[in-house]
């Protein structure tokens, strides 16, 4: 009987025909292994950065530094309860001999506040809405000095304590030399400062104030001058982008309730941001520095 047949035709073993079939294989597989280009992997999506929150500014980092003065007090005490409680470094300026002037006074003392004195000084032309005052209660450019210097001299004495001075209208006499240099010398004596209102784009008051060596500043934004919340805001965003490119706002406003209650609004806000409230005599220091 015959065993299993162990080889092909031609006579070759049938365990090595399989090994080299196997080998082939392993060979072709190899080949394309190595030879297959790699598909490239997709790129992530670009990642969009989280929104940051608005950022106050660094601990110490002052945003810009805002002065606040209010004009024409005198007609009335009620609003003096809101120097308490603003929250920041306000000048009232007082107007002299009004009903409440003295009282008025007083109160902005005692409150911790600033108290100026609203010093009449001659208009181009007398508004309506600035009253008829009495002869010799406005300095004027037709007043001889000794007569200029004996009144301004009086209503110094009568108000002590005040740090500094502005002027109530002035537009005329801003522009006279001669007048404003005897007022900056009188107030420097007394070691006063001087803020010009800047009724006239004309006002010799800087120069004056350079000359004679008084403490000076002068104003950049009127806040009110039309009494409405919108406006009042506005001016206040004003005062506050000025102080943000400049470093400096001086900003004037008046004895009215809804001045006040803006400004304390304004100051909380703008303090977050890192605003710096100033008395008037420090914003002048700080200019000066």
């Amino acid at each position: 009987m015959r065993g299993p047949k162990n080889k092909t035709k031609n006579g070759t073993p049938w365990p090595v025909i399989v090994i080299w079939v196997l080998v082939a294989i392993v060979c072709i597989q190899g080949y394309f292994l190595f030879t297959r280009k790699e598909a490239p992997r997709p790129r992530p999506a670009a990642v969009k950065p989280a929104l940051k929150p608005e950022a106050r500014p660094p601990a110490g980092k002052v945003t810009g530094r805002i002065a606040i003065v209010l004009d024409d007090w005198g007609f009335n005490r009620t609003h003096c309860r809101y120097m308490e409680t603003i929250g920041a470094p306000v000048a009232a300026a007082i107007l002299p001999n009004f009903q409440y002037s003295r009282d008025v006074l007083q109160c902005v003392r005692d409150s911790g506040q600033e108290a100026m004195l609203h010093l009449p000084l001659e208009p181009h032309r007398v508004h309506a809405s600035n009253g008829v005052y009495p002869r010799g209660y406005v300095l004027t450019t037709q007043m001889p000095q000794k007569e200029i210097l004996s009144l301004l001299r009086k209503i110094l004495d009568e108000y002590p304590g005040i740090t500094g001075v502005n002027n109530h209208m002035g537009s005329k006499a801003t522009e006279d030399r001669e007048l404003m240099t005897t007022v900056l010398k009188e107030l420097k004596k007394r070691g006063l400062f001087f803020v010009d209102s800047m009724t006239s784009p004309k006002s010799v008051g800087a120069e004056v104030a350079q000359e004679t060596g008084i403490p000076f500043a002068k104003r950049t934004v009127f806040l009110d001058n039309r009494n409405e919340r919108a406006a009042i805001e506005k001016s206040f965003a004003e005062a506050a982008r000025l102080a943000r490119e400049t470093g400096f706002a001086l900003a004037i406003g008046h004895d009215r309730e809804l001045t006040l209650k803006i400004i304390t609004e304004q100051v909380r806000k703008l303090k977050q941001q890192g605003y710096q409230f100033l008395s008037v005599k420090d914003y002048i220091k700080a200019q000066q520095q």
